[in-house]
């Protein structure tokens, strides 16, 4: 490997944000009328409303750090409710939500903000516990062992911009599973369950503010002793004098201030070790609790309560039921009427609705109404370039754990369904058109223009067919058509030499009407409802069909020939108020109604002219975009009380000229830009968003809609007419594929046109019987299943212990089809063996192609595995046969083809295996130097080894010798979890702390053959990375003619993420790490996080260890700026240089940001 002197500088952005939720409440939090649902999702944090279309998103923020907890309390002094955010860097905000009287903008800002970090505690075996009293007097964390922290939340102590004031104090219990604040309690009181050598136990502690301290219990305490073992959590009741639930899988346990006690066995069909609980519902006679469990079931548990002492209630009667089964959550909230939002790291996130009776199909007692894309966690990926798209890569991703989960189709730009096509010289533009009624309704007509004639094709519905029509009433079909569209309810047809309005259904002449100087040609034309607007030379001219009057015409004269033009209303109205004309001065004039006065102009800064402009409106802000002859758009935000233009953003989109065409997709306006590189102007998030489309050149488009092709697309491209349907439109589309099991691997045999799956299967240890389907369950009257209490209880099983309920899963070999992932053939492996190392190749001389998988083999008696098994499959005929077997002393965790052999990673060792004539795998080298190899990655000669215990050691191999020398080490110890070579001097790791290091061989040291690697570069970005690999999703095409995208990695996490690391020199990095540090400053709410914490690396034992970030940029940061106002992108600009010192402009920035989100 050769040496480098400059540093490697890397941008790390995400493709596809991070879907798996961490955390979720519910709450008032914009209005005192009104509920939101609070979602964390990594290290963003949205707050959503309720809409008939679902859960809305009405405002957004990215915190410094992943969130790992939302609480939700209101001070006595708010009418709306805040959030507490604990962050898994143990970072503390106190949030508050605003709305805008005037734009009704939704805002979130920082009230007070502070950490939880200490450095001499040892963090708690039992987790981050965090709890709000009822009576939202304070809040305690549990994060130490032997301590509780307290956080006081009096106004004084949430003053904007104040920081958290806390009190560590000490409690005797170690080992503390869940801790929560009591209900009707004089001083704030909180129950621990925590568990010691003789057993679980609940204790309880009191809090007296005044003194800050912990105190003597006022009353009698809330207490218990030797509980069931698998009791997990405690669920404070309202209602009740400091009641507490206590939840196991196997038992229920109520206790409270008064000594009441009562305890319930669980039936066998409702149970699941619960790790999500929330309240649904509380009244004075009934609390229902919701729980989910590690099997994905959600249960509710039903506490039935009577009057007891001092006016509150007591519990007097328990039971639980299970509603179904949906996905392993990972937080929960009731929205209301209900409907409740399930979170999940390990699949789709999801919205429910109680039933009264079990649903047909699949017999729950709850309706899903809708989903939130989740493709975390991620075991495993590949990139594969199926025929039909081309150069187009895709990724096949196993993802996600447990029920509703599924391997996923991921692949970059937005695909059009080809519903039919047609043959035909290319066109210039093409009209969908009713031709038979004045208003709008289905198509019968498509209108395609040609370079000097125009062709009608009327569609058969019947067939789906088109025919061309040689007369069509009083249509011009011997010249080019600029515009045919309905204008004030007649058809009006545009061409070189007038402007034609032709009444619908008789399809006569109604009018026509030219320029004064009939030399000049019609270059360009559109229209808004009753008006219509066309450029011939350099005059404007203006016709409007307005009812009750005769058309009228307007005419101006600009400066110069007319490009391109558009006519809009800002306010919506049937008037139109602004037209913009692109000139070939190379600018833009804007003129106002009534009398088309010249409002402003504005120069492209371009060397070449428009070929297309047009209005778009976006989330109350009204652009102006402009197509130019070399593949770049510029656009511009509208002021509408002054009818100017602001500062405009340039995008290079393609290399030929630009036409931009508006269509409406699932009620949603976006914009098709034809050129040879065809893409989808889009809104997301309040910005404009930019999507390549996998086809090749597109010239024109336009809306289709007919019984035979409903809400269709009518595209122009190189070969003739298409008809299809666009994909919904995002950066990425993911599809599901459903496998009998969760996917672990996958590999791509092109040889057969299979993918191989291992996938892995819950064994059912406990038979779920859902309620309502004959078992002796009801509906009470508040819609919720109830038990039978004349049911007997059944006999407790012999393996309901949690280790039998919870027993190693089977594992499965699929092999489907590549087309349409029918699964072809499987094998299964032996009870207690387990696989997750699979390969696809050809072995030696044999031509043969074959799957290759390495197992383990788990025995009862037994801490690591010691016996295991590599199997060669050859799938052909499809059929899945067995051509050889191999026994092992270990499991073997990863297997590649490397120089016609099989490496694999196996126990301690890296073994090459060869292939004999007789068809055995027999060992040909081995390198024992390692402890744990679960992975390695293969360039040219070189290997590099990820070793769980001894992060990661660079081989080579000597093929003229036959045998591997170590030539690169790792001297500090870390825990990998992923690597890949990024160059052939640099290689990247991804570790347990998720920090991503870049790591280079000190060359330059002597006295050994095995150089130390050294850190070049490195940083936190706040999600654990599974998968890295050399490659992205771009097309090769366009990644090639895009600098950033060389030798770029993909990477996937277990958030649910997909992310690139693209190379950028050196002036790149300098411009980009000031605009960081600019933004986390004064731009965005970092709650005051310094510029050499953000994203720096943590490591030690309570990861208080940290190191600022170097030769990174945080692409999800960077790309914030696109989204700024120009104020906000002028402060952030302001003091920026480059590496040479000059100061670097707004729009140099914004080109530079564009080209990078281009990029990946």
């Amino acid at each position: 490997m050769a040496t480098k002197t400059n540093l490697p500088r890397f941008y790390v952005a995400s493709s596809e944000p991070p879907g798996a939720a961490h955390a979720c409440a519910c709450g008032n939090f914009l209005r005192e009328n009104e509920r939101n649902l609070a979602l964390a999702r990594k290290d963003q944090l949205d707050i959503m409303g309720f809409t008939s279309d679902g859960l809305k998103v009405l405002a957004t923020t990215r915190l410094a750090h992943a969130v790992h907890s939302l609480n939700p309390f209101r001070p006595a002094w708010s009418k709306t409710d805040l959030i507490f955010v604990l962050l898994h860097n143990l970072d503390m905000l106190i949030l508050e939500f605003s709305v805008d009287s005037v734009t009704g903008q939704a805002y979130i800002s920082t009230r007070a903000n502070g950490s939880a970090v200490s450095k001499v505690g040892k963090l708690s075996d039992g987790g981050i516990l965090v709890t709000v009293d009822p009576e939202n007097r304070c809040i305690a964390l549990h994060l130490y062992e032997s301590l509780v922290l307290i956080i006081l939340l009096g106004k004084e102590n949430m003053r904007e911009s104040r920081e958290i004031e806390t009190l560590n104090l000490r409690v005797d219990e170690n080992f503390i599973r869940s801790i929560t604040f009591l209900h009707n309690s004089e001083l704030p009181t909180f129950a621990l369950l925590y568990s010691d050598n003789s057993g679980v136990h609940v204790t309880s502690y009191e809090f007296c503010i005044r003194e800050r301290d912990f105190k003597s219990p006022s009353g009698r305490q809330v207490a218990f002793q030797n509980l069931e073992a698998d009791v997990q959590a405690l669920v404070a009741v309202p209602g009740t004098n400091q009641g507490v639930l206590a939840c196991g899988l196997t038992v229920l346990a109520y206790l409270d201030a008064d000594g009441e006690t009562k305890t319930a066995e669980v039936r066998k069909e409702s149970r699941g070790l619960g790790i999500v609980f929330t309240m649904i519902s509380d009244s004075n006679n009934t609390t229902k609790i919701l729980v989910c469990d590690m099997d994905g079931n959600v249960h509710v548990i039903r506490l039935k309560k009577s009057q007891g002492k001092n006016g509150l209630n007591k519990v007097v009667e328990l039971a639980s039921i299970c509603l179904g089964q949906l996905v392993i959550a990972s937080c929960a909230a009731y929205l209301d009427n209900r409907v409740v939002f399930i979170g999940s790291r390990l699949a789709e996130s999801s919205v429910i609705r109680f039933r009264e009776e079990p649903h047909p199909e699949t017999g729950n007692l709850f309706d899903v109404l809708e989903t939130v894309t989740n493709i975390g966690c991620v075991t495993d990926f590949i990139l594969v370039k199926p025929e039909a798209q081309g150069t187009q890569p895709q990724m096949i991703a196993c993802s996600g754990y447990g029920p509703g989960t599924s391997a996923r189709i991921i692949r970059s730009g937005i695909g059009v369904q080809e519903t039919t096509s047609l043959d035909a010289p290319t066109g210039r533009q093409v009209f969908g058109l009713n031709s038979q009624s004045a208003a709008e309704g289905p198509h019968d007509l498509l209108v395609v223009s040609f370079l000097n004639e125009t062709k009608v094709l009327k569609m058969e519905d019947e067939v789906g067919e088109f025919e061309d029509l040689e007369a069509v009433g009083a249509f011009v079909l011997d010249d080019a058509t600029h515009l045919v569209a309905k204008v004030g309810g007649l058809i009006v047809q545009v061409t070189r030499k007038s402007i034609r309005a032709i009444r619908p259904g008789t399809l006569e002449l109604v009018g026509e009407w030219f320029p004064s100087d009939r030399s000049y040609q019609i270059g360009t034309a559109a229209y808004y409802k009753n008006q219509v607007v066309v450029g011939a030379f350099d005059r404007l001219i203006i016709v409007s069909f307005l009812p009750g009057a005769p058309p009228s015409v307007q005419e101006l004269k600009l400066d110069d020939q007319i490009s391109a033009v558009d006519i809009s209303s800002l306010s919506r109205g049937d008037l139109a108020e602004v037209i913009v004309a692109a000139t070939w001065k190379m600018d833009l004039t804007l003129l106002s109604a009534p009398n088309w006065e010249r409002a402003a102009v504005v120069d492209l800064n371009s060397d070449v002219f428009a070929r297309s402009v047009m209005f778009y409106h976006l989330d109350n802000v009204d652009f102006v975009i402009a197509g130019l002859g070399d593949g770049t758009l510029q656009y511009f935000p509208v002021d509408k009380s002054k009818v100017k233009l602001g500062p405009s953003k340039r995008v290079t989109i393609a290399t030929q000229p630009t036409y931009l065409k508006p269509f409406i997709a699932r009620g949603v306006s976006s914009v098709f830009v034809c050129n040879d590189r065809p893409s989808v102007i889009h809104s997301s998030g309040g910005k404009l968003m930019f999507s390549s489309v996998n086809m090749k050149h597109i010239y024109a488009v336009c809306q289709l809609d007919t019984p035979t092709y409903p809400n269709s697309l009518a595209i122009i491209t190189e070969t003739g007419l298409v008809v299809g349907k666009i994909d919904e439109i995002q950066k990425l589309h993911i599809r599901a594929i459903s496998l009998p099991g969760t996917g672990r691997r996958v590999v791509f045999q092109p040889e057969t046109a299979t993918y191989g799956f291992i996938v892995m299967e819950k064994p059912t240890a406990t038979q779920y019987d859902v309620g309502g389907a004959g078992d002796g369950h009801g509906i009470d009257e508040e819609g919720f299943a109830k038990p039978d209490a004349d049911a007997p209880m059944e006999e407790e099983a012999p393996d309901a212990d949690l280790s039998a309920h919870y027993a190693m899963p089977a594992h499965k070999l699929l092999i489907t089809d590549q087309t349409n992932y029918q699964i072809m053939a499987q094998f299964k492996f032996n009870k207690n063996e387990m696989s997750q190392a699979m390969v696809s190749g050809s072995l030696g001389s044999d031509p043969r192609v074959f799957y290759i998988v390495g197992t383990g083999v788990q025995k009862a008696e037994e801490k690591e595995m010691t016996s295991g098994r590599v199997i060669v499959f050859q799938y052909a005929d499809k059929n899945l046969s067995i051509v050889s077997e191999k026994q092992m002393k270990s499991f073997t965790t990863c297997m590649k083809i490397f120089k016609d052999k099989l490496l694999m990673a196996t126990g301690s060792s890296i073994k090459l295996m060869r292939w004999s004539e007789d068809g055995e795998l027999v060992q040909d080298q081995v390198v024992n130097r390692f402890i744990l190899p679960i992975n390695f990655k293969i360039k040219g000669d070189f290997v590099l080894v990820l070793d769980l215990m001894r992060s990661v050691t660079l081989l080579v191999y000597r093929a003229a010798e036959n045998k591997f020398d170590v030539i690169g080490e790792d001297p500090l110890p870390r825990w990998p979890l992923a690597c890949e070579f990024v160059d052939d001097d640099i290689v990247s790791v991804a570790d347990s702390d998720s920090n991503l290091i870049f790591l280079r061989r000190d060359l330059e040291s002597s006295g050994t053959d095995i150089k130390d690697f050294v850190e070049v570069a490195g940083g936190n970005f706040a999600d654990s990375i599974s998968v890295i690999q050399k490659g992205t999703l771009l097309a090769d095409t366009t990644a090639a003619e895009r600098s950033f995208s060389q030798n770029a990695l993909i990477m996937a996490t277990q958030s649910g993420s997909i992310m690139h690391v693209l190379s950028i020199d050196e002036n790149t990095y300098h411009i980009l790490r000031q605009l960081s540090a600019k933004l986390i400053n004064s731009i965005l709410p970092f709650n005051k996080v310094s510029v050499e914490k953000y994203n720096a690396t943590t490591s030690g034992p309570n990861k208080t260890t940290t190191k600022p970030s170097v030769g990174v940029i945080n692409g999800d940061l960077i790309e914030v700026f696109t989204s700024m106002t120009g104020e906000e992108m002028l402060a952030a600009v302001a003091g920026v240089v480059d590496a040479q010192g000059a100061d670097v402009t707004m729009e140099m920035v914004a080109r530079l940001v564009e080209d990078l989100s281009r990029s990946h």
